[in-house]
């Protein structure tokens, strides 16, 4: 039981398998000017960005990148006012095991590698394998040791905050890490083995630019060049379904409008209830993601009581994909404002807690309906990286959403929380706080259609980026 709580207050935040181990020192070398410079906002993001370099560590079976990793997680929670004890235990131990094991480490090494290659050769078998990487102007070429299908390759496009990637997934086995050249069109590029039977490739720009693709039996031209003729650029604010990957129309999303008849959830004023604006709100959203092509379920569309057991059993019944949970936040500082979005986890941070515990009032009976091993039996290392990749989709598709029309938009960010609502859930789930009904402006906001649709169409920009970036 120690281990697996010890365990689970060690995975965070999922990260990108792109990012190769020169990358990610370049990037912790500019966390730490961050560090020395940055106000809290930025350096809480900071921290999140860390805790998603030490995932990687944690998949990748990095332990030298484990350790640079917690170093500035130790400083950055110190410095925030969080609880560090968890990374400081766990990089005291890493020290000690590195300087006491070190030749045992050096001689499992060479045999690590050589079942690596044997892994690798079996699988590439029967999959073209890369064999170089060339570089013009214009394009990048790649030469495989086996003919290349048009079946062999999926793309898709995604937007970020101040960035657009256009991502290529293809059917194909990378042997060796590639020494990449960023070519001065793009922002950065990226090549890396994405899966065991998937390479990928993704272009990073300022704007949205369409590649051009040709394949010549064993090689595959991308043209990323802007003068090409068949180049179109997109606008992606307004069409955003242009340019997201089709999706499979078979994917089933459940919409949980928190709180409900006799529970309220909390409360703004004398009128406006947390029960009745996440319940436009889920509506709302489930309206966006069916015109989408996906098959949607609600645990409630009427403003009736539900137990928060019978909120996960209904989407496991259901064989459900997601699991959506939204409500509105509060607090007694009217202050505080800002949406949020959380994926279940015994939370470290003092705010998490008090978030999850205000939600989990609502049925307190439930309480002892879980057990704490049936708790923990729901945190397994697919579930939580999932859930986590899902949290950050729509976590920034509200954002991209909501800013751009309402200024002064706060990102919370994606966090961690122990929230009973999500226990039990067969599938990846998450809880969305979509504003404080506590604060004045943006409680207004919270019953405003506009503000609504906006809301709902990020959540539904964000599931949709989820699904482009997961293999189904």
């Amino acid at each position: 039981m120690a281990k697996i709580v010890r365990f689970v207050f060690l995975v965070f935040f999922a990260c990108s398998t792109l990012y190769s181990a020169t990358n990610y020192t370049k990037e912790l070398l500019s966390y730490d000017r961050k560090i020395a410079t940055s106000n809290d906002d930025e350096l809480l993001r900071v921290h999140h960005s860390l805790k998603s370099i030490y995932i990687h560590s944690i998949v990748s079976n990095d332990n030298r990148l484990k350790k640079e990793a917690l170093k500035r997680l130790v400083k950055t929670a110190t410095i925030l006012g969080l609880d560090n004890s968890g990374y400081k235990k766990e990089l005291k131990t890493l020290e000690k095991a590195n300087s006491a094991k070190q030749t045992v480490i050096k001689q499992k090494t060479v045999k690590k590698k050589d079942i690596k290659t044997k892994k690798v050769a079996k699988k590439s078998k029967y999959l073209p394998n890369l064999r170089s990487i060339i570089y013009r102007n214009d394009r990048l070429i790649l030469n495989f040791d086996k003919k290349i299908t048009t079946k062999s390759i999926k793309s898709f496009q995604l937007k970020s905050k101040k960035s657009y990637r256009e991502v290529f997934d293809i059917k194909a086995i990378l042997p060796f890490i590639p020494n990449v050249k960023v070519p001065n069109e793009l922002k950065d590029l990226r090549i890396a083995q994405y899966n065991s039977k998937t390479m990928r490739v993704v272009f990073q720009r300022d704007s949205i630019l369409k590649s051009d693709v040709k394949l010549k039996d064993t090689q595959i031209e991308i043209y990323y060049g802007t003068k090409k003729s068949n180049v179109k650029k997109i606008k992606i604010e307004k069409n955003y379904e242009k340019f997201v990957k089709s999706l499979p129309s078979n994917k089933i999303i459940v919409i949980d409008a928190g709180h409900g008849g006799r529970d309220a959830g909390a409360v703004g004023s004398k009128t406006k209830y947390e029960k009745h604006a996440v319940l436009q709100i889920a509506l709302r959203t489930g309206k966006i993601l069916k015109k989408r092509g996906y098959k949607v379920y609600y645990t409630r569309s009427t403003d009736k009581f539900i137990k928060l057991r019978d909120r996960t059993k209904y989407a496991n019944r259901k064989n459900a994909d997601l699991f959506i949970s939204i409500h509105a936040n509060a607090t007694k500082r009217k202050s505080l404002h800002g949406v949020e979005t959380f994926f279940l986890s015994p939370a470290r941070s003092k705010r998490s807690k008090n978030v999850a515990a205000l939600e989990n009032k609502s049925d307190i009976d439930e309480m002892n309906y879980f057990s704490k091993q049936t708790f923990l039996n729901v945190f397994n290392r697919e579930k939580i990286i999932l859930a986590n990749k899902l949290a950050l989709d729509v976590q920034q598709g509200m954002l991209n959403r909501l800013k751009s029309k309402y200024s002064k938009i706060r990102d919370g960010g994606v966090r961690e929380a122990p929230f009973w609502v999500l226990v039990g859930a067969q599938m990846p789930a998450i809880l969305v706080e979509t504003g404080y009904i506590s604060n004045p402006t943006e409680r207004k906001r919270i019953f405003n259609s506009h503000y609504q649709n906006l809301l709902a169409s990020g959540i539904a920009d964000g599931i949709d980026s989820y699904f482009s970036k997961s293999e189904y």
